[in-house]
């Protein structure tokens, strides 16, 4: 009996009242875009960044003889690493690239500075952003040449300027200090914009108090100023070590022989590998001082997020 009852109070249920429904068309059209959408950047990472990662490894290891072909290459395990770190133009590429990446700090205190300035409550200060910026949207190969033409011994605008004979792009000093006038010139523009985005959460009350606290000018900017934006300063010099280390068109433009003439004050480490590559076709090379360079990027990029911790504030 208590089976039989049982049995009844089943077959009794009634059906589900939420069946699963069929999803329709458009959903499905509309999941589908959505993969896609979201496959893209992944397919482009594969195929833009790991595969040549993974091939240039390869080629690190074989000397070349034809470029971008292993038709007759040679497995020469770390030889090509050898001939690099022996070649006296890969270390002075490499100390040119330290050099030049004096432009990043410098751009970044006059840019906190500009930025700072502009924060206060005057006219015009949306015209000032948008000329600060037009630098860093027009094509960097155009700069070059324009500021080529106002370096320029003979006929430059600065020499005529100053009345004097100059030869700025000239010696390997000058050359470089012109360079890193040049790139700040054409990169603070960018980083006044965002620190100026940053400083405009900062909520005015916090300057209000130290001001009546009895602070100065100096000891609000560095104590209120810099704090409020370090996570935006930590994020201009994170990508921006990583622009320098791969600084090419800039020299390559202002000297395609990568100054041979002044002790190769224009080669760095990207124009040495272009140079390897494509100038004396040793594909072997070039991978492995790209390699190189990949290994001294990721060590500064690591050594910057430790370094973080100490002056960085996220409250």
């Amino acid at each position: 009996m208590e089976q039989i009852g049982s049995r009844t109070r089943t077959e009794q249920m009634p059906p589900d009242p939420s069946p699963k429904k069929k999803k329709s068309g458009q959903a499905r059209s509309e999941e589908l875009c959505g993969t896609i959408m979201g496959a893209l950047p992944v397919v482009s990472c594969l195929v833009f960044s790991v595969v040549p990662m993974a091939l240039a490894l390869v080629m690190a290891f074989f000397r070349m003889r034809t470029p971008v072909s292993f038709a007759g290459a040679e497995f020469v395990w770390f030889g090509n690493f050898k001939e690099i770190f022996s070649d006296a133009n890969f270390g002075t590429a490499l100390l040119n690239t330290l050099i030049y990446s004096l432009t990043l700090p410098v751009s970044l205190i006059f840019a906190l500075l500009i930025a700072a300035a502009l924060n206060a409550t005057v006219r015009g200060t949306g015209a000032f952003r948008v000329i600060l910026f037009l630098p860093f949207i027009c094509s960097s190969v155009a700069i070059v040449f324009v500021w080529k033409w106002l370096f320029d011994t003979n006929y430059g605008i600065l020499n005529e300027l100053l009345g004097v004979r100059v030869g700025w792009l000239d010696s390997p000093w000058m050359f470089r200090i012109s360079l890193i006038v040049m790139m700040v010139w054409a990169q603070t523009g960018y980083k006044v914009i965002l620190i100026s985005a940053s400083l405009t959460s900062v909520n005015r009350a916090y300057y209000e108090a130290a001001e009546l606290d009895g602070a100065n000018v100096g000891q609000r900017f560095l104590h209120i100023t810099v704090p409020a934006v370090s996570p935006t300063l930590f994020f201009l010099l994170v990508t921006g070590l990583v622009s320098i280390l791969q600084l090419f068109s800039e020299v390559q433009v202002m000297d395609p022989t990568g100054g041979e003439s002044i002790d190769y004050a224009a080669l760095t480490v990207v124009f040495y590998i272009y140079r390897q590559g494509f100038s004396y076709n040793a594909m072997g090379a070039a991978a492995a001082a790209s390699w190189i360079l990949t290994l001294i990027a990721l060590v500064l990029t690591v050594l910057n997020f430790k370094l973080s911790k100490l002056w960085v504030k996220y409250d």
